[in-house]
């Protein structure tokens, strides 16, 4: 079962090295068909070639390992617009930017897009992912922060009758990809008064009713599912479930190894960043290596210190010496 597993993450991989992998992918029709029978026996042939006594899982890894340290994938997808037009979007992507346009292309009988919940660790990329899915999808995108007030996100009216607009507002008015980045650090009680704004059609602000934009796709992101914090996140809040069930599609958006190694332009440094994350995990030290940190410590490296001074700088900086023994360093 355990070489099973090993083959089929290989193929995994495989298929994008494979030269059918090497063409647009399609978001309306599904992505390129691969003989996926033929090229397991192939691999497992090449596999079994080398064995000769040889544990073939161990040799199987080794291969994954190998495949790893190569460029990372190369994909191109195609967005088809409603007018017909397309718009290709290529160079480093997180591994479920294809996942998260065709939800966003996805239409309730309403005619809107369901509310998404972007939750992965810090730096994976979440709200960079909702900024290229508007350029993908060749819509205005706007943004904000955490909210500590419900007129932040619908606005005011001033001692003098003016109306202060919001990002917000002018996504749900005029269309576009809204970003509610944090938001599991935003006050309950203000997100209450916004929760009619985004399941209904039409939202209530200060200065008068506005009808929901058909193209006004909504987007959270945060480090947690709003269930609280918890020991790497402790400043989370806890969101009502009235809130949360705004967002019934919800994307898991960790940190893409493959992404990660895209943007780190230090193969020798990201390893030992990886590796001590590893470590962290392993014996449950509660320590936040994340990519901005290898990115970080790429460019002290290339500013000229050495890798055990970026690390010095970086990660290990607010560690105790027993916990520095922990990773190794």
């Amino acid at each position: 079962e355990k070489q099973e597993l090993l083959v089929g993450r290989l193929l995994v991989r495989a298929n994008r090295k494979h030269p059918k992998a090497n063409v647009n992918v399609n978001i309306t029709q599904g992505g390129p068909t691969v003989d996926e029978d033929a090229l397991v026996e192939k691999i497992i042939g090449k596999v079994t070639a080398k064995a000769h006594g040889v544990d073939v899982g161990a040799i199987v890894q080794n291969v994954i390992t190998e495949l790893d340290k190569r460029v990372p994938r190369k994909v191109v997808i195609e967005v088809k617009h409603p007018k017909g037009d397309v718009t290709s979007i290529k160079g480093p992507k997180h591994l479920c930017f294809e996942r998260l346009i065709k939800a966003a292309t996805s239409r309730l009988p309403n005619g809107y897009t369901p509310g998404i919940f972007l939750q992965g660790e810090a730096s994976s990329g979440k709200t960079t992912g909702a900024k290229m899915l508007a350029e993908a999808l060749k819509l205005d995108w706007h943004f904000n922060g955490a909210i500590s007030f419900p007129h932040e996100m619908l606005g005011f009216i001033d001692g003098n009758g003016k109306y202060h607009r919001t990002p917000f507002r002018d996504a749900y008015e005029h269309g576009g990809v809204y970003t509610f980045d944090e938001v599991d650090r935003s006050d309950p009680v203000a997100l209450l008064a916004v929760n009619p704004h985004l399941a209904n059609g039409v939202a209530t602000f200060p200065d008068k009713q506005v009808k929901r934009h058909k193209d006004c796709i909504i987007i959270c992101t945060a480090n947690t599912w709003g269930l609280g914090g918890d020991a790497n996140y402790s400043g989370a809040t806890k969101l009502d479930a009235a809130f949360l069930s705004r967002f019934p599609i919800r994307i898991n958006w960790d940190i893409d190894p493959q992404l990660e190694q895209a943007i780190v332009d230090h193969p020798e440094w990201l390893a030992k960043v990886r590796a001590a994350r590893e470590k962290a995990r392993a014996v449950g030290l509660k320590v936040l290596i994340d990519t901005r940190i290898a990115q970080a410590g790429a460019a002290l490296i290339k500013s000229g210190f050495a890798i055990d001074e970026a690390a010095n700088m970086t990660y290990l900086a607010n560690l105790r010496p027993e916990q520095r023994k922990q990773l190794g360093a």
